[in-house]
């Protein structure tokens, strides 16, 4: 207030490193009330809302921000899909990929060229299903056909980088089938990339952290908080 009214103020310097907790906020989207609307994420704003959450480290904010928006994790059948675009992203999620396989508990869907890129460079072997080319294309052996008899539990798809059609199809196809029929869906490679750090820390499992209330957290004395006596 005394910065806009054009008054002399003190700076006050303020270090992330001061503060002992970390804030994660998740949007929450409407997209299974937006029949044919594609869920994938721009520039422009989508969400309908957002939940804010606490945690002690960046894994325990981020985990509950994201159950916080009714995200299902691959519990059921702990099957993954995993669909991405172009080898640059196919890359950078590698060490990611190579986590969720470490932990040997995770039936692991691909797409062709993904499958392929992650057996050519790594040696590993993923259920491949086919990408569909139009919204008939869904028969047996498909990603959607997948999705749509409840086999997957989460979706990794990211398109962007890619300007070929048919990739951008069948990245749709995916992520609607995703959202129509219950499957929690990712199509953020920092996003997946986290998910996978929190999962590879066993924050899936019940009692992996504890819910705190709010005001717990600004009771921690810390650099711009704290009260002076």
């Amino acid at each position: 207030t005394k910065a806009m009214t054009g008054l002399d103020v003190e700076p006050f310097k303020l270090s992330l490193l001061d503060i002992d907790y970390v804030c994660v906020k998740a949007p929450m989207f409407s997209f299974t009330r937006l029949r044919g609307a594609d869920p994938t994420l721009g520039v422009e704003m989508a969400s309908t809302g957002e939940v804010a959450c606490f945690g002690e480290d960046q894994n325990e904010a981020f985990m509950q921000a994201l159950l916080s928006t009714n995200f299902k994790l691959p519990t059921n059948n702990h099957s993954i899909l995993i669909s991405l675009a172009t080898e640059q992203k196919r890359f950078e999620f590698a060490d990611s990929v190579l986590a969720l396989v470490k932990l040997n508990k995770y039936k692991i869907y691909a797409t062709p060229g993904t499958a392929k890129y992650y057996k050519d460079h790594h040696n590993l072997d993923f259920i491949v299903v086919e990408k569909s080319s139009d919204e008939n294309d869904d028969g047996p052996g498909t990603a959607v056909n997948e999705i749509k008899q409840g086999n997957i539990d989460l979706t990794i798809n990211v398109s962007d980088g890619t300007g070929r059609k048919d990739e951008i199809t069948s990245g749709y196809l995916m992520r609607r089938a995703s959202v129509d029929f219950g499957t929690s869906l990712i199509t953020n490679l920092k996003c997946a990339e986290q998910l996978v750090a929190c999962l590879e820390k066993g924050m899936d499992k019940k009692g992996a952290f504890q819910p705190r209330h709010i005001k717990e957290f600004y009771t921690i004395p810390s650099v711009g908080w704290t009260k002076k006596l």
